[in-house]
């Protein structure tokens, strides 16, 4: 598995324009980015929700098979808020009310 240099350092990762920070692995499967900025929960749902995970698959498994038994065991574990968001942008499941204003 090919890691980031700063995950293998132990670095907070790398900076990004919004102020958070970067993440990423990949392998010969999947490739994984992960994005977390500070809480900000005045600041609607994305407040909520500082962190942002983007996986894509390198195998026969398609996106969004593994992307939606990634969102079900995150969900189980009842530790996090979750969004799940189409290609196109519009949410599509979530595990806390988002209201109508996101």
């Amino acid at each position: 598995m090919s890691v980031s240099r700063t995950y293998e350092t132990g670095d907070p990762g790398v900076p990004n324009e919004y102020g958070g920070y970067q993440y990423w692995f990949d392998n010969e499967d999947l490739s994984v980015d992960l994005y977390v900025e500070e809480p900000a929960p005045d600041d609607g749902f994305f407040g909520q929700v500082p962190a942002m995970l983007m996986a894509r698959s390198r195998s026969e498994t398609q996106n969004w098979e593994m992307a939606e038994k990634l969102y079900a065991r995150l969900a189980r574990l009842g530790r996090y808020r979750l969004v799940a968001f189409a290609d196109s942008g519009m949410p599509i499941d979530a595990n806390f009310d988002i209201g109508d204003d996101w």
